[in-house]
């Protein structure tokens, strides 16, 4: 009898369980939903087209809570989420217009630091406070720096481009590591492993 709550995908030792991969589902729409949520809360400022924004931290979160798999792919399908025109960007923003825009690079960025976050969490460098606080800090770099090329693009000026869309934000994103390295340990320790 044929096992139909098995999939098995080519060049796969592995076969992967209907359950499991509903499971996994379910994490990518979780790490999605997470990034959404982050992306409302938001404060302009009147010198920078950048907004202070929760989406940075929800990626980390992401990737802190599910790993880089999941995280990538949950950050992926908020991008595209956007792109296909649902309300999920910073300010109940959408469209692909705002790849083109000032802050384009920066929701760009948000795939490599998912990433980052996430490979810190499976490799096991996010057990302790400083692994946590050192990840935060090392997913925010490919958001700054994919984020301020695109913004110096556009503006056809770098030296703007860092005092528009990095500078304010840098101690902001030390009292988010701060943060999440005194809450991440104890969220882990208490909630049981997301397999």
């Amino acid at each position: 009898m044929a096992n139909t709550h098995s999939l098995a995908f080519p060049n796969s030792d592995a076969p992967f369980t209907t359950h499991r991969l509903a499971l996994t589902a379910i994490k990518v729409i979780a790490a999605s939903m997470i990034i959404v949520v982050g992306a409302q809360l938001e404060l302009k400022l009147p010198y920078t087209p950048v907004p202070i924004t929760g989406q940075s931290l929800s990626v980390v979160i992401a990737g802190l809570t599910f790993g880089r798999k999941v995280a990538v792919a949950g950050a992926l399908a908020y991008l595209c989420e956007g792109m296909m025109g649902l309300p999920v960007f910073s300010g109940g923003g959408s469209g692909v217009q705002h790849f083109a825009g000032p802050t384009g690079g920066y929701l760009v960025g948000f795939l490599p630091a998912a990433f980052v976050a996430g490979l810190a969490r499976d490799k096991g460098i996010t057990r302790t406070p400083i692994g946590v606080f050192l990840t935060v800090l090392a997913a925010s770099v490919p958001i700054f720096a994919l984020g301020v090329l695109k913004l110096a693009l556009t503006i056809g000026n770098l030296s703007a481009a860092l005092q528009a869309g990095l500078y304010p934000f840098i101690p902001g994103d030390f009292i988010k590591a701060l943060l999440a390295s005194m809450i991440t340990p104890i969220v882990t320790a208490k909630a049981p492993r997301l397999k």
